[in-house]
């Protein structure tokens, strides 16, 4: 055997050396560049003001890169307010329905009344003559967060905190799209105190009731969530 099949031949005594794989942390890098750079832009400019090029420039990637991960700028908008959502809005859970609902709400009305809310409203404004871009922000972001409601909702109901016969598609419906009035109507504060909590409160009814059926119709006097 020569020198160099010595050098060569592995130890049977060793453990096997690992392949070193090459390109993955410099991959992670760029698209973690990409999608800073993607939601820095979406944050000046909105959707409208936003193409692939400004964020090949931005995060010095090529646009070659980008189109690779994302086909589209609305797929990399979507994509990049993502990211960021994880890491702004995290779901934590507090051992009770309610204030689980209670907290989620406040952290998302929070989220939403700084530039994050700006970046979704130009996403959904974008949305209404470009179906795809819609979809993809239902799909990803929107729908997995409603689902969340709705999980909080059910085991509140199971475990006997919650009114047992609360409707919890029509719980979501009032939950989240009083978030999204606010947020594209701009009526009333996304920010205001204790309004989220009011907000729960008349949904749910008084925690003190929770054992009670609800009556149905579910109505919601708008005195509970706009007080003078």
């Amino acid at each position: 055997m020569t020198a160099t099949a010595l050098a060569t031949t592995p130890d049977p005594g060793q453990p096997p050396r690992q392949r070193s794989v090459r390109g993955r942390p410099r991959c992670d890098k760029s698209r973690q560049a990409i999608l800073s750079s993607a939601y820095d832009l979406l944050v000046q400019a909105g959707l409208a003001g936003f193409t692939i090029e400004a964020v090949a420039a931005r995060s010095g990637c090529a646009k070659t890169t980008i189109y690779r991960w994302w086909p589209t700028k609305g797929a990399l908008a979507v994509a990049s307010l993502l990211e960021m959502v994880e890491v702004a809005a995290p779901i934590r859970a507090t051992g009770s329905a309610r204030r689980d609902l209670e907290s989620l709400l406040e952290v998302m009305a929070g989220t939403m009344a700084g530039p994050m809310g700006r970046v979704i409203a130009s996403i959904i404004v974008e949305g209404q003559s470009n179906p795809e871009v819609l979809e993809t922000y239902c799909t990803q972001v929107l729908q997995p967060r409603r689902e969340r409601i709705r999980e909080i909702v059910r085991t509140g109901m199971r475990s006997g905190e919650l009114p047992t016969d609360l409707d919890e598609a029509v719980v979501v419906e009032l939950l989240y799209n009083t978030l999204y009035s606010r947020l594209l109507i701009r009526h009333q504060p996304l920010d205001e105190p204790g309004w989220t909590q009011r907000l729960v409160a008349a949904v749910l009814g008084p925690a003190n009731a929770a054992s009670q059926p609800v009556a149905k119709p579910l109505r919601i006097h708008s005195d509970a969530l706009y007080p003078a």
